[in-house]
């Protein structure tokens, strides 16, 4: 009777767990569900913003190409007209430069 008793209340206990085992199943899988779903939902914001990113760099690129375009030119405008203004110092400092370079390059490395 008492073996008749516990093999029964083993077999309730195995039972048991056995419904709860599909109940924990089917809770992670709903889990699972939503995580999968969250992430997907990230990894498309993610993407957008990266892409948003990107365009906003190249426009940031482009801009400031075309900036610094535009004040080299200013700048050798400048330039120009400076030295057709007053040609004597630019010509002096390339003579010296190129002294100097000239005695640099001739002294014995010795």
């Amino acid at each position: 009777m008492e073996q008749t008793s516990i093999s029964e209340a083993l077999k309730l206990l195995e039972e048991a767990a056995a419904n709860k085992k599909d109940e924990l199943k089917s809770a992670m899988s709903d889990k699972y569900t939503h995580l999968k779903a969250a992430i997907v939902e990230i990894e498309s914001n993610l993407v957008k913003s990266l892409s948003e990113a990107g365009e906003y760099a190249v426009e940031t690129a482009v801009h400031a190409k075309d900036a610094g375009d535009e004040k080299a030119r200013e700048f050798i405008s400048n330039l120009d007209m400076k030295v057709l203004s007053d040609p004597w110092p630019y010509i002096a400092g390339t003579a010296f430069g190129g002294l100097l370079i000239g005695y640099i390059l001739s002294r014995n490395p010795k």
